[in-house]
């Protein structure tokens, strides 16, 4: 529901906390009044810019992950755990400060409680979201410039995943491929195999610290450990016998010619692999390309304004998880364009299908994958 049906329905305690935390100036003891005051204040570009404005780092990253999240109705369990991604306190301390940013946010008329039966349900108004979101773009484009003239060189890599699992599938349908002791390719079977994809990768070094981030990480180079996890995963290959093998259904695979949906399905995939070690992640992938959109966005840039909500993954540095595990695969998967400038800094820019499908994509609802 809009904000206007959703007032109509609010208790007056809360319209009362909500007229109280932006100043409206009207009759508290009339309902009607107090609701058309709110609508004026709570929509109005001027307001929206100052809340953005003065909220914290903290408060900032409540609002960026409820106002991404797609969905209208949330739980209480919902709000705790995205106030919980915030914080980083012990147990008992954060359960308390968690109820204090959605309470916040109840003053702010973000959220409201559901007009249901349901105890413990909450709304957001569907007409507040693209305000509030469009808000913090405009105060971050005023310190991080936007540029709109593009590298004279980049690289798109649209779909090109896709068709890698398919060669992959092929290599294996000419014969079985032997496993090291570690339970990987020998190297020699990879380098032949990365000859006939697309983007190219070098094998790996013995790294002992690479983990999190899917079955083989430690064995295959990232873009390649994500494929071959994929076709793990959907039993299109099959490992024993100290070899790996394609299986009926990934022969069946090959027989289907490309379709959207498959493309979607290997995002998801990704988005559930690494969500485990990037809790933050749903809220990075739809933010980078809203930041990227209309034109191109540094490197530099995406640090200086993503770092302090990314937390360190064992070895990995905020810095690595963001260039590496995000903007790397980002543009893997079809979703950013990347370049250089005259200087050799890296850009980015949005793609078609991060504007598209991934606008409509919840990556909040997915559910983490732990492959064994």
């Amino acid at each position: 529901m809009n904000l206007a049906e959703i007032l109509v329905y609010t208790d007056i305690r809360q319209l009362h906390q909500i007229a109280n935390h932006y100043g409206c100036e009207c009759n508290p003891h009339s309902k009607n009044e107090l609701i058309t005051s709110l609508l004026s204040s709570l929509r109005h570009r001027l307001t929206i810019s100052q809340e953005v404005e003065q909220l914290s780092k903290e408060e900032t990253h409540f609002m960026l992950l409820l106002f991404l999240d797609k969905r209208t109705v949330m739980s209480l369990e919902d709000l705790m755990a995205k106030a919980g991604i915030v914080l980083e306190s012990s147990k008992e301390k954060k359960q308390e400060e968690a109820r204090r940013y959605i309470a916040a946010a109840m003053r702010r008329g973000w959220i409201f409680p559901a007009k249901s039966k349901t105890v413990g349900q909450y709304q957001i108004p569907l007409d507040i979201r693209e305000p509030y979101l469009h808000g913090w773009l405009e105060k971050r484009r005023t310190q991080q410039a936007l540029i709109l003239s593009g590298p004279e060189a980049y690289r798109d890599e649209g779909t090109a995943l896709c068709d890698d699992i398919m060669q992959f599938l092929q290599f294996l349908q000419r014969e079985p491929v032997p496993l090291t002791a570690e339970g990987g390719m020998y190297k020699r079977h990879q380098q032949q195999l990365f000859q006939f994809l697309h983007v190219k990768e070098e094998t790996l070094q013995p790294q002992k610290w690479r983990f999190g981030y899917g079955l083989h990480f430690d064995l295959y180079p990232d873009r390649f450990s994500l494929l071959y996890d994929f076709c793990y995963f959907h039993k299109w290959i099959d490992e024993s016998g100290g070899r790996v093998a394609i299986t009926e259904a990934g022969n069946e695979r090959l027989q289907l010619s490309y379709e959207d949906q498959h493309y979607h399905d290997l995002i998801r995939f990704w988005m559930r692999l690494y969500k485990r070690a990037i809790p933050n992640l749903p809220m990075l992938v739809q933010l980078i390309p809203l930041i990227a959109s209309g034109g191109w966005v540094t490197q530099q840039g995406l640090m200086d304004t993503l770092l302090p909500w990314i937390k360190e993954f064992y070895y990995d540095s905020p810095v690595d998880i963001l260039v590496n595990r995000v903007c790397k695969m980002m543009v893997h998967l079809g979703l950013l364009r990347v370049g250089q400038d005259e200087n050799e800094q890296w850009m980015y820019t949005a793609t078609y299908a991060s504007q598209t499908w991934l606008r409509k994509y919840n990556g909040f609802t997915e559910t983490t994958i732990l492959l064994k």
